[in-house]
């Protein structure tokens, strides 16, 4: 399932992927976690709407990528504190290796 985020233009976008995001990676950790065991090759993640440019993204998981994905998240859930997100993430990270 595609998660949708609607931010107000490409700036803030920037600004969220530099400061990652917790909300951006919440998002992509809960579709890798629910395809984990997809066998299509990329599988639509996100859907970035940018209000002030009437523009939207569709960022897809590679699962080739997968476990730098998991491991990039699982950085950004622990600085937020999050880790019942981080328990499901050493989870999949594990069946993953």
């Amino acid at each position: 399932m595609v998660k949708k985020i609607i931010i107000k233009n490409y700036d803030e976008f920037e600004e969220r992927l530099e400061d990652q995001d917790v909300e951006i990676s919440n998002a992509l950790v809960e579709v890798a976690l629910a395809n984990i065991n997809s066998k299509k090759r990329f599988i639509p993640a996100l859907e970035i709407e940018l209000e002030e440019e009437e523009t939207i993204y569709d960022i897809s998981l590679d699962t080739r990528d997968m476990v730098g994905t998991l491991e990039q998240n699982l950085e950004i859930q622990e600085r937020h504190e999050n880790y019942e997100t981080c328990f499901f993430i050493k989870e999949a990270l594990d069946k993953l290796r």
